[in-house]
């Protein structure tokens, strides 16, 4: 594929990715008086945000464009922040609460609409590759957030860190107004098909169940790696250059995605969710340094790769029912559904951290190799 060129949404990505307090998003929260239980609840609170504004938005980003949309939620993002910073600052939950569904709307809109975006900018074979284009500049704003951590921690602590990413999230709005206009889709003629034939089709529910596996083992990554470093006995200073290391090697999913015809996909797809689930499941168990931080790295990696193919495969299944006028509302409601696991999921994990935190790792990995390996045995 010839190389992809930098465009207003890789800066976008970018500038989205200079989240300053990720290294410390848990201490956000903890610092301000939040404990466990609460955090597990806020983040429950933020996945139901998500599944009551799924669909609505959904709806109304086909109406009005996917670039109107990206703008307004956009601000609705940099509004998110505003209030993380007000809720920090004054120990305040109700805030936190209050962020928390300021995030999930701006999430809501975001919702699918970037995917049908790119979807209707590019074909369907390069559509995998460029949204790995993509990721990999929010990661490079990332690492850059990561490394300029340390620096802005010295001069205001917490609190800088949240004003740097409102900024960052500021010059986001300006950016994403230069975007391109996505181009008009044709009347699509009425048929048979509606948007629910789509969504419950086998292959969609399966494909919904696995990116809920997806998100769920990304939400322990970003929050619980320290803990894991902690349990090792290495000081959490560690962190920094491990989540630098495993962001540089999970921007190689572009370059094997690049490299892979379509047809092989599925296959490529089944292996990397195995390798996902075991690291997962060897995450929680081990006890040895060095293991663990070599899962650490790797991990993202064979989970952002099988997330941009199912990405794929939900689009592919869209136009094969021709409902590409109602793209950003199926892929909205495939979302609400994947956020509805989630959010039981949360609040299950809400009483198993008494118990131990990384029991959710292994019921995280054993639902990703489960449903892949269905989606795997299922004939095309």
């Amino acid at each position: 594929m010839k190389k992809l060129n930098i465009d207003r949404l890789d800066w976008l990505s970018f500038l989205n990715g200079l989240v300053f307090y990720a290294p410390v998003a848990l201490l956000v929260r903890t610092n301000a008086g939040v404990t466990t239980t609460q955090f597990f609840i806020l983040q429950a609170v933020l996945s139901l945000t998500i599944f009551i504004f799924e669909i609505p938005t959904g709806m109304l980003t086909d109406k009005i464009g996917y670039k109107p949309t990206m703008i307004l939620a956009q601000c609705i993002l940099f509004l998110s922040k505003i209030l993380l910073l007000m809720a920090y600052q004054r120990c305040c939950l109700f805030l936190f609460v209050v962020e928390a569904v300021a995030e999930g709307i701006a999430i809501c809109f975001l919702s699918g609409t970037q995917d049908a975006y790119v979807y209707s900018m590019y074909s369907k074979d390069h559509y995998a590759v460029k949204m790995a284009h993509i990721s990999n500049f929010g990661t490079a704003g990332f690492i850059v957030s990561t490394l300029l951590y340390v620096v802005l921690y010295h001069f205001g602590e917490i609190r800088v860190l949240l004003i740097a990413t409102i900024i960052a999230n500021s010059i986001g709005i300006l950016c994403v107004i230069e975007i391109a206009q996505e181009p008009k889709l044709e009347t699509v003629h009425s048929n048979k098909t509606n948007i629910m034939t789509v969504l419950t089709n086998i292959d969609m529910v399966l494909l919904i169940l696995l990116n809920a596996g997806f998100s769920i083992a990304f939400l322990l990554i970003h929050f619980f790696f320290v803990d894991k470093l902690l349990v090792c006995g290495l000081h959490e200073v560690w962190m920094s250059p491990i989540i630098i290391s495993y962001s540089i090697v999970q921007m190689l999913a572009e370059k094997l995605l690049d490299q892979m015809q379509g047809i092989h996909y599925r296959t490529a797809m089944f292996v990397s969710i195995l390798v996902s689930g075991a690291l997962m499941i060897g995450f929680a168990q081990s006890q040895t340094a060095e293991i663990v931080v070599l899962i650490m790295i790797i991990l993202p990696l064979f989970l952002s790769f099988s997330e941009f193919i199912l990405n794929s495969m939900e689009n592919v299944l869209i136009d094969h029912y021709r409902q590409e006028n109602k793209r950003a509302t199926i892929l909205s409601t495939a979302n609400m559904a994947s956020n509805l696991i989630e959010i039981v999921f949360l609040f299950a994990s809400a009483f198993i951290a008494g118990v131990g935190i990384f029991a959710c790792f292994i019921g995280a990995g054993i639902i990703i190799m489960f449903f892949g390996t269905i989606i795997f045995l299922r004939k095309r």
